[in-house]
């Protein structure tokens, strides 16, 4: 997963290198505890969609603070089939552009 190339297509900022490091799961309830993520990094690997979700800091934006790394804290990582990334596509499409997703999408 060490692309330089994200699920999207698009490249990383070639100025900043993202450094991954994995966080230990804790047990949360998503109702309650939702998972807030700024950073996405995705990968095929043996024909698998790898997602790894999660946060970079604050730090690592800010020019004054910021260093040639960003730290890349991985809360979660998905794995999915080709098909089912596709789905999850159209759903963020859909919900970007403020549109209830179709039965038939939701039924799959």
């Amino acid at each position: 997963m060490n692309d330089e190339k994200t699920a999207s297509g698009k490249t990383t900022d070639p100025q900043r290198r993202i450094k991954k490091r994995i966080i230990p799961l804790e047990f949360s309830d998503p109702v309650t505890e939702p998972l807030f993520i700024n950073f996405v990094h995705g990968a095929f690997v043996g024909g698998s969609a790898y997602l790894d979700i999660g946060v970079i800091t604050l730090e690592s934006f800010d020019p004054e603070t910021a260093e040639d790394e960003a730290d890349f804290a991985v809360l979660t990582r998905l794995v999915m089939s080709k098909e089912t990334l596709l789905l999850l596509r159209d759903q963020v499409n859909n919900l970007l552009l403020n549109e209830e997703p179709s039965a038939t999408q939701t039924k799959k």
